[in-house]
């Protein structure tokens, strides 16, 4: 009798655990969702790639910017091969970056037309009769040209072709992005050439995914000239309105970053200089002396005014 008491009371014991867990599973599905650890719950509604990086941030985008139909009749007037840009005002610059990209500062610029790709050497030798790229092809942008070389270009172009200044150059790179590419704040190789996807040499221009503008390759692939004279830092006694800095000076200022710059120097704001008459780079040691010198790697696009 001792014995049937147990096992009695073992059959009770496993019926109410079988009860238990039936209520458990029947239980209603719409309670508080679990979250995987990892896993940020902003982001659930967000488009990620699986087969793409693991990311806190939001899948880059590059949203065409849409002109007014007014707007549309002035880009229908645009030279071949330049596109046109709605002119603004923008902040320039940036004050958490590099001492020479400060002061951050807004400026305007009227409305331009510019080169939807770097200035290739098909069309470099066209005009000038001779090429001097060190990589050699009609659809690579021209290279190892310095300033002065560019101006006897534009000189030959009747019109057509000018230097963008700075803040054209900076406005239309970013178009209209705050970040530190036009594509969002990280790296991403689907839109530039640059140390880590170009194999050390240029690409064909146009390979990469345009910005905001339609324009190809302004970040990365080969640096680009501009108009101004080199100045660190910004002036901010000069003209708000199409600033186009010193009236003289010893460099000029590149934009853009190359084919072989870090991710770093193709941020929007990045800058540097380089002396009109270099078609090289003066490699420095920390102690100030010269050791040896690299290919420049500075290429250019034209702008032309639109009024």
């Amino acid at each position: 009798m001792e014995k049937l008491g147990i096992m009695t009371k073992i059959l009770s014991i496993a019926t109410i655990i079988f009860i238990l867990s039936i209520t458990a599973c029947t239980e209603d599905k719409t309670s508080t969702p679990v979250v995987e650890e990892g896993v940020n719950p902003a982001l659930s509604e967000l488009e990620i790639d699986p087969n793409g990086p693991e990311t806190d941030e939001p899948a880059n985008r590059v949203v065409p910017v849409v002109l007014a139909p007014e707007d549309q009749a002035k880009a229908s007037k645009a030279p071949p091969g330049m596109v046109f840009i709605k002119g603004n005002c923008f902040e320039m610059g940036n004050n958490f970056a590099q001492e020479d990209e400060r002061p951050q500062h807004e400026v305007c610029v009227d409305d331009f037309f510019i080169d939807k790709y770097e200035v290739t050497q098909a069309r470099w030798t066209k005009v000038m009769g001779g090429n001097p790229s060190k990589f050699i092809g009609d659809d690579l942008p021209v290279e190892q040209v310095n300033f002065n070389d560019v101006m006897r270009f534009v000189k030959k172009s009747n019109g057509v072709c000018r230097l963008p200044t700075e803040a054209e150059w900076e406005y239309a790179a970013s178009g209209g992005a705050k970040t530190r590419y036009y594509w969002g704040n990280m790296m991403d190789e689907e839109y530039a050439w640059f140390n880590d996807n170009s194999e050390a040499k240029t690409h064909p221009v146009g390979q990469k995914t345009p910005n905001q503008f339609g324009l190809h390759d302004m970040l990365g692939n080969v640096w680009e000239w501009t108009s101004n004279w080199w100045e660190a830092p910004y002036s901010l006694d000069a003209d708000k309105n199409n600033p186009k800095g010193p009236d003289t000076g010893e460099y000029k200022t590149i934009r853009g970053g190359a084919f072989d710059s870090y991710a770093g120097a193709l941020r929007i704001t990045n800058r540097t200089w380089l002396h009109p008459k270099n078609r090289v780079f003066p490699k420095v040691t920390l102690y100030g002396q010269t050791v040896n010198e690299i290919f420049n790697y500075i290429g250019f696009r034209c702008a032309k005014s639109a009024t």
